[in-house]
């Protein structure tokens, strides 16, 4: 059988490539074709995606490292990548401005910034990029995007004129106007896609503070505050507080599309197209999908299911670590089976202790 497997991470334990690694070790020693394609959503690994394609495609690419702040304001190295074919560069905010740089006691979404994620855009525009692609998943930030305009140009004053620097949440409350006009200069002709699997808008109950800040140290407490700030900030320009999409990345979709014009696009999609997906399956008898763990929001439109959905007329297998979807009907997403590592051998905290050795079992009992 000719195999592709196509897994996105299993968050904190395998990378996608590793999954797909395995996975191709197993199934060969059974004597089937096995490929691999890395995939993100434009979150933790969308760099190492992008890099793999590039290398599966033959694309002239560097890897343009740097010095940038962490969202502490701390100097960290970093990195992007640039198709140097087609001058584009690809940027991951969660190699500047990531929940992963930290630890869980640095967390405070008032004083995170995205500065160091702005610091990466900035440079690949000196370099003469006119298309830039940003991944803008895992942040560590709550700061609707003032770190990263900071860092591009944008200036910031609070109401006794003073200039505001190091902009995090906690500075976008005390924000009461803004200056423009450098960050204009510096964007005119660059072309920005940004790639999210988020849909919520900036404010409310379902945006950016309330829904993701308690997962970047935020206290219950803490919300009405955290909210209120990037309220303060988002009120000098409203025209998108409400697009899907805009509370991303702590607010980060919305300065993205506010004032650099991006254009917002599925993370999973746009790797689906750059590797040419529904003309690459068509020599594939099996698709082998999956991600960490299989829900309720799994059908909502995240890596799995957009990968089912395209890959009709295939079997199409789902992996995962843990399955929450015991009674639904998978044929109704294009999904022939699905096997998860927690199971009744394997409990949650031996596969997060072992994950290789637990995945490697996992692969072994799928019947090909």
């Amino acid at each position: 059988m000719n195999v592709l497997t196509i897994i996105d991470s299993f968050k904190g334990t395998i990378t996608s490539k590793r999954l797909g690694e395995i996975t191709k070790e197993e199934l060969e020693k059974k004597g089937h074709n096995v490929d691999i394609i890395s995939v993100a959503d434009g979150g933790d690994g969308f760099c190492d995606a992008i890099e793999d394609i590039l290398i599966t495609k033959k694309t002239k690419y560097k890897i343009r490292k740097l010095k940038v702040y962490n969202p502490l304001f701390k100097k960290i190295d970093s990195y992007y990548l640039i198709d140097k074919d087609n001058n584009v560069a690809y940027i991951e905010l969660a190699r500047a401005s990531g929940i992963n740089l930290l630890s869980r006691e640095e967390l405070n979404p008032f004083k995170t910034s995205t500065y160091g994620f702005g610091e990466l855009i900035s440079d690949a525009i000196k370099q003469g990029i006119k298309k830039i692609v940003l991944g803008i998943g895992g942040s560590a930030t709550d700061d609707a995007g003032v770190g990263l305009l900071e860092a591009l140009g944008l200036k910031f004053y609070n109401q006794d004129e003073e200039e505001l620097s190091k902009m995090n949440n906690e500075k976008a409350g005390l924000v009461s106007h803004i200056d423009c006009d450098l960050l204009r200069e510096k964007l005119k002709e660059i072309e920005f896609t940004v790639l999210s699997d988020v849909t919520n808008p900036l404010l409310g109950d379902g945006g950016a503070t309330y829904v993701f800040s308690p997962q970047k140290g935020a206290r219950i407490e803490d919300l009405e505050t955290l909210e209120k700030n990037i309220m303060n900030f988002s009120s000098l320009n409203k025209t998108h507080i409400n697009d899907g999409g805009a509370g991303a990345a702590g607010g980060v979709g919305y300065a993205l599309i506010t004032y650099l014009n991006a254009k917002l696009y599925s993370g999973i999609d746009y790797i689906l197209d750059l590797v040419d997906y529904d003309k690459l399956i068509e020599k594939y008898d099996i698709i082998i999908t999956g991600e960490g763990k299989i829900d309720s929001q799994s059908l909502g439109g995240k890596v799995v299911f957009r990968i089912s959905n395209r890959s009709k007329d295939k079997r199409v297998i789902v992996v995962c670590a843990i399955n929450e979807l015991q009674n639904i009907d998978l044929k109704l997403y294009n999904v022939d089976e699905i096997y998860s590592v927690v199971g009744d051998n394997i409990s949650i905290d031996e596969s997060m202790s072992h994950p290789d050795e637990c995945y490697r079992k996992m692969i072994n009992n799928i019947k090909i």
